[in-house]
């Protein structure tokens, strides 16, 4: 569940609810730590996480300012961004057609993935020295107290311990995310330097291996050390993996055609059926949507998960017209990559079929993609299985 807050350059920005989480958190961690970590000793209470919140806010807006950086950049390459979202492990740009990113320069893949992690080593580089110059020390002023009593306010004596901690995590975030480990901004950097070399599904398949290395390592050090960093670590490892599967679904998807693996028997409903009626209808053909019907031309489409909003005593008074949504089609010809972006665009489970005159061919669900994936997946691996395996030899005739 994510919430817009503003739009910067066309591009939307939102807030996933577990960002409250990391928020309240980090929040806390500042409130409890001492100087020059956090605002452990500063009175009163009141002033404390005021100051804590403040930073925690602060930290976020240059996590929002690491994730415009690849945005911004990425639009000037033309790549469209539909938004930015901050969940509670940080941010993610979402591009409107990912496969695109394969077909740019890797050069230019280079320069997006660097763009985040710059904008935080130069964030924190010049507040740090903004500490130094004003203040004589990176870390600010210790000795609040003489501060205090000499006439300035309790939030005004502690900026430059707010400074100092923006500071050093915009460095460590840089830094952190130069790391080589795939999906983070260190891995795409690699697999961009590796693009110049191979072709792009080895230098992704490439990164994801050394990523999940990477992230081993990590989770050894973070074992002996710090169980949070050993935490990161198997988060990393999984989104690697992860992001590793998701590559080779949209590579499979790329050479598969909708109409190859659409269902061409398509069950309908006429939108003046009953919604009671529509109900027993779905128990009886036992499928989730259904394309809905007007003098045999498709005007909508009406899932199971649309009725449940409706009241039971009150279905009788409703028909299918009343409740069903409108139609996203996908052409016969195109990549079931293309139908499943649209419906993850649309947030929906299938797609209606219709060729270049509206009319309705077919219809293809999330199940047939997943499908097809398992089953061209599998095929490929039995063909290669089979091609490096030892041929015997004729036997030549004495």
């Amino acid at each position: 569940m994510s919430y817009k807050v503003a739009t910067v350059k066309g591009i939307p920005i939102y807030v996933h609810i577990t960002f409250l989480l990391v928020f309240l958190l980090f929040a806390f961690i500042f409130a409890i730590s001492v100087w020059p970590y956090g605002f452990r000793y500063v009175e009163p209470p009141i002033a404390r996480y005021i100051l804590a919140c403040l930073t925690a806010l602060l930290f976020f807006v240059t996590l929002l300012i690491h994730e415009l950086s690849h945005s911004l950049l990425a639009n000037s390459y033309g790549l469209k961004i539909q938004n930015i979202t901050l969940f509670f492990f940080g941010g993610i740009s979402a591009i409107e057609n990912p496969e695109n990113v394969r077909n740019i320069d890797p050069s230019k893949e280079l320069n997006i993935a660097l763009a985040g992690p710059l904008s935080n080593i130069i964030i924190g580089a010049v507040l740090l020295a903004f500490n130094y110059f004003v203040y004589g020390s990176v870390f600010g002023v210790p000795d609040v107290t003489n501060w205090v009593t000499e006439g300035l306010t309790t939030f005004t004596a502690n900026i430059p311990t707010m400074i100092f901690l923006l500071g050093t995590l915009n460095l460590l975030l840089g830094f952190f995310n130069i790391l080589p480990i795939y999906p983070m901004d260190g891995g795409r950097v690699l697999r961009a330097w590796l693009a110049k070399r191979n072709t792009y599904e080895e230098a992704t398949n490439t990164a994801v291996s050394i990523g999940k290395g990477f992230s081993v390592v990590l989770a050894v050090i973070g074992i002996f050390t710090n169980w949070w960093l050993a935490i990161l670590a198997l988060f990393l490892y999984i989104s690697a993996a992860e992001e590793g599967k998701m590559f080779k679904a949209t590579t499979i998807l790329e050479d598969i055609v909708v109409k190859d693996i659409m269902t061409t028997e398509v069950l309908t409903v006429d939108e003046s059926m009953p919604l009671v009626e529509f109900i027993n209808f779905v128990f009886q053909k036992k499928h989730p949507g259904y394309p809905v019907i007007k003098n045999g031309r498709i005007v909508g489409m009406i899932t199971v998960e649309d009725t449940r909003h409706i009241n039971e005593a009150e279905r009788y008074a409703f028909t299918v017209k009343d409740i069903m949504k409108e139609v996203v089609s996908v052409h016969p010809d195109a990549t079931a990559l293309d139908a499943f972006n649209e419906m993850g665009t649309h947030t929906v489970g299938r797609l209606v079929v219709l060729d270049s005159e509206r009319n309705m061919v077919g219809i293809i669900s999330r199940t047939d993609l997943m499908t097809a994936i398992y089953l061209k997946d599998n095929f490929k691996n039995k063909t290669n299985e089979s091609q490096n395996e030892p041929q015997n030899e004729p036997q030549s005739e004495s």
